[in-house]
C-alpha cells in the first residue's frame, strides 16, 4: 500500500483520540494513539471492507466480544472512502497459534474455531447480493478444470502401461482419476457452475485465533481474496489435521454443526473439494519425467492419504448436515 501519510492524517483526525504518529512496519501500516497502537487497514474496494465488517458485527452480536473490529470515527462511520479507497482502523491482537502447541488450550481452540466459522457463514446466508469486486476468483473447482485433469491422468496413464517399472504408479495414478471423476460429480451436483455458491474465504489461518488468558480473540483476515464457500473450512481442517490428526477435525466439526447445518449443495461442494486429488496433481505439474521424481510424487499421494482421511470424518458426520428432502 502506497500510503501518503498527510492525506491518511486527515482521514484519523476525525477518531476520538489523539494521533501522534504513522508508521509503517512489517506486517502493515499503525498508527501510535494516545490509547494505544491501531491497526490501519486499507482496501482498494469498499464492497470488501463492507463485507468484512459485516461479519465482524455479526460476531459481536453472536456474542463474540474479542473481535478485531473497525472502530467508529466521530461521524459514526466505521471506514472512510476516497477515490484511492477505504480506510479504517482496528484495536487487534498479532496472529499467533502458540495455543495449538499446548495439549490443553487444542480443543477448545479447535472447538472455538468451528463455532466462529459458522457463525461467518450463518451471517451471509441471507444475503442475495452477490459480491463481484476484484478480490473474487473462481475457486479451486471448475467444470473445465475437473475435465482438464481427467484428461491429464488419463494420457499419463496411457503413457506409462506396459512399463513394469512403473506398475504401482499405474495402479495409484487410475485411483486417483476415479476421485476426479467423484469430485466432477460432486461438483456438478452441488449447483457449483451457476455461480450462486455463497462467498466466502479463499484461506483461513489457523493463526487468526488468538489465545490471552482467559479469552479467544479473532484477529487480522483483512482483505481476502473470496471464492466459493467451504475452502476455508479445507484449509482450517487440513491445518488442524497436521497438529492433531483425526480428533481435532471431528472437535472441529462437532462446533460447527451445533451453530450451523450445511445445506446439502454446500455438501457436495465441500465433498467435492476433499476428493478432488489437488496434491497429487500439483506434484505431477510440471514434471519432464515421471520416473525421476518419485519422492515428489509420493510425497502427493500421502498428502491425499491425509485428505482422505480428512473426507472420512467429514463424509461420517451425519449431525453436520441439513437433511436431503430429494
Amino acid at each position: 500500500m502506497n500510503l501518503q501519510e498527510e492525506r491518511l492524517r486527515n482521514h484519523l483526525d476525525g477518531y476520538p483520540f489523539t494521533i501522534r504518529e504513522v508508521r509503517h512496519e512489517e506486517n502493515g501500516w499503525y498508527a501510535l494513539t494516545d490509547r494505544g497502537k491501531k491497526r490501519i487497514i486499507y482496501c482498494q474496494d469498499e464492497n470488501l471492507i463492507r463485507w468484512s465488517h459485516s461479519w465482524r458485527e455479526y460476531l459481536v452480536n453472536q456474542g463474540f466480544r474479542h473481535v478485531e473490529r473497525y472502530l467508529v470515527n466521530g461521524q459514526g462511520e466505521h471506514w472512510i472512502s476516497d477515490l484511492a479507497g477505504s480506510y479504517a482502523l482496528s484495536d487487534y491482537w498479532e496472529q499467533d497459534y502458540d495455543w495449538s502447541k499446548r495439549n490443553e488450550l487444542q480443543m477448545k481452540g479447535y472447538q472455538t474455531f468451528g463455532e466462529l466459522l459458522a457463525h461467518i457463514h450463518l451471517c451471509f446466508d441471507n444475503v442475495e447480493e452477490v459480491y463481484r469486486g476484484r478480490y473474487r476468483k473462481k475457486g479451486t473447482l471448475n467444470e473445465t478444470r475437473l475435465k482438464s485433469s481427467y484428461r491429464y491422468l488419463h494420457a499419463i496413464i496411457k503413457e506409462i502401461e506396459g512399463r513394469q517399472s512403473d506398475n504401482w504408479l499405474l495402479y495409484n495414478l487410475s485411483r486417483v482419476a476415479e476421485r476426479v471423476r467423484k469430485a466432477e460429480a460432486l461438483y456438478e451436483a452441488s449447483g457449483g457452475e451457476n455461480d450462486r455458491t455463497p462467498l466466502s474465504f479463499a484461506h483461513m489461518p489457523l493463526s487468526s485465533l488468538v489465545y490471552w488468558e482467559p479469552c479467544w480473540y479473532i484477529t487480522g483476515l483483512h482483505n481476502p481474496v473470496l471464492v466459493p464457500r467451504h475452502e476455508d473450512t479445507v484449509t482450517l481442517l487440513e491445518q488442524i489435521y497436521e497438529i492433531s490428526d483425526t480428533e481435532g477435525v471431528n472437535q472441529f466439526l462437532s462446533a460447527y454443526a451445533s451453530v450451523r447445518r450445511i445445506p446439502v449443495p454446500e455438501k457436495n461442494y465441500l465433498l467435492a473439494l476433499l476428493c478432488y486429488p489437488l496434491p497429487v496433481l500439483s506434484g505431477l505439474e510440471g514434471l519432464p519425467q515421471l520416473s525421476e521424481e518419485r519422492e515428489r510424487i509420493i510425497a502427493g499421494f500421502h498428502l491425499q492419504g491425509q485428505r482422505e482421511k480428512i473426507l472420512r470424518c467429514v463424509t461420517e458426520m451425519r449431525v453436520l448436515y441439513e437433511e436431503d428432502s430429494g
